[in-house]
């Protein structure tokens, strides 16, 4: 349902009904990674950045290469690229000489010694990019997505009847018959209604159940990058230390990504003399809080 490279966005193209369920599959699976990836590179917020630089140039690297180098060019200025370790590691196995990647040229500088003239940032402690979980959650809720597809389009399935071409007249006569609601329908002696068999191909109704699987995993998603969701079992009151729990689970996860961020702007700014600020972008101040005793919720999972 999807590879290991970056997929391709196609703008401004008219699409149609796809034509095979293989095709839908690639779209599903790309819809929900463009929506998980443009929400991992949105949840924090670079202030005071110099030189014109974006943070999503940073968030980028950061979540598709795990980290990236911030050094003074000597003809652009300050610049943040990927990294490609040329020197050996230190004693605590971090690099040591750093050369910058460039989309559209080559580098041409003096050498980048970690550390000295140039900074490490990171997504995390040990450099892991955050696009490998967006792909595995992506390929996870299209899987539920189609799983769904698949159990509505089966509820339209049809009864299979097993007749003769001349029982199949007497038959389609019954069947009109049935749809303008006569009360009573009346048969030739050509419908032998012992030879008549008939399969019943209707699948159960399960599309809500899976629904509901699907919200589960993508607040599970939402957890791992430190958003708060509603993470919780299908209960009729949910415990306020239950929410608290689920509160600390989102505030870890968000601390081992800010820490990282924190830390390599706190370097940047001790030896640039820069005053590079990295915070939590959110809609509110810090997690939801339960209040006092119970929280209350309906039958389908969610706050009263």
């Amino acid at each position: 349902m999807h590879d290991n490279s970056k997929p391709t966005r196609g703008r401004y193209n008219v699409l149609t009904m796809p034509s095979s369920d293989k095709r839908l599959n690639n779209i599903t699976y790309t819809e929900y990674f463009y929506r998980l990836e443009l929400i991992a590179k949105a949840l924090f917020k670079w202030e005071n950045l110099p030189n014109d630089m974006e943070e999503r140039w940073i968030e980028n690297y950061l979540c598709w290469y795990g980290g990236c180098v911030f050094f003074q060019h000597p003809t652009f200025g300050y610049m943040v690229a990927q990294i490609a370790e040329t020197g050996r590691p230190n004693f605590y196995n971090d690099p040591t000489k750093i050369k910058p990647i460039f989309y559209n040229m080559a580098y041409e500088g003096p050498q980048l010694i970690n550390n000295n003239n140039c900074i490490i940032i990171r997504n995390n402690d040990d450099m892991i990019p955050t696009i490998a979980t967006v792909k595995f959650y992506a390929y996870k809720l299209a899987n539920i997505e189609r799983t769904i597809d698949t159990n509505i389009i089966q509820q339209k399935t049809p009864l299979i009847v097993h007749m003769t071409d001349k029982q199949k007249q007497s038959y389609m006569h019954a069947v009109k018959e049935r749809d303008a609601n006569e009360h009573v329908i009346y048969a030739d002696k050509q419908m032998d209604m012992d030879s008549i068999k008939t399969l019943n191909t209707t699948a159960p109704i399960v599309f809500d159940k899976l629904s509901y699987q699907k919200h589960m995993v993508y607040n599970e998603c939402m957890t791992f990058l430190g958003v708060n969701n509603a993470n919780m079992d299908k209960r009729e009151r949910v415990q306020s230390a239950e929410v608290a729990a689920n509160d600390e689970q989102i505030q870890a996860n968000e601390d081992v990504m800010l820490k990282a961020r924190q830390e390599a702007a706190e370097r940047i700014n001790k030896m640039f003399g820069t005053n590079i600020r990295v915070t939590r972008r959110s809609a509110q101040e810090g997690p939801q809080t339960a209040a006092e005793g119970d929280i209350p919720t309906n039958p389908e999972g969610g706050a009263e």
